[in-house]
């Protein structure tokens, strides 16, 4: 079943293409630009992961039910998750590839926590150090769609 919303929320292919979205002004340029980091988000990341989505679930005011799509890729849905280059990265069943930043991190013993917005769309994903499982939420003002799945080493 799909859902019009949800197009907006493919899980970082979650835009589709050429989709415009209202955006704040931007702000006025400073006189020096910000330093680029190649340091990871948390020093002690582990190396990038590849994770594949196999479940995923849909809520909004008039209930919740599973979904044969993580947004506009269909399951299994992959991504990448790089921490040093802080981004997660997928590519849409149309072949378009996608990139939403990492734009806050925390590790605390064996969890990593990732979070981010992409377009109107916020995200969150909950990653294990010692275990492969992996859930990542993504939410809008009208819907929320949840996803389990697992991670392992990038090639």
């Amino acid at each position: 079943m799909r859902h019009p919303t949800l197009a907006a929320l493919a899980a970082l292919a979650l835009l589709a293409p050429g989709a415009a979205f209202a955006q704040a002004p931007a702000a006025p340029a400073t006189s020096a630009a910000p330093a680029e980091t190649t340091e990871p988000v948390v020093p002690d990341l582990p190396p990038p992961a590849d994770c594949t989505f196999t479940k995923v679930y849909v809520c909004d005011q008039a209930g919740c039910g599973p979904d044969k799509e993580l947004g506009t890729v269909d399951l299994p849905a992959r991504l990448l998750v790089h921490y040093p280059k802080r981004i997660i990265a997928s590519v849409s069943d149309s072949g378009l590839p996608h990139i939403s930043e990492i734009i806050t991190a925390s590790s605390a013993g064996d969890n990593i926590t990732l979070q981010g917005t992409d377009g109107l769309v916020g995200w969150v994903m909950q990653l294990s150090r010692s275990e492969a499982g992996a859930s990542l939420t993504i939410v809008s003002n009208d819907k929320v769609m949840t996803s389990f799945g697992t991670c392992k080493p990038a090639p």
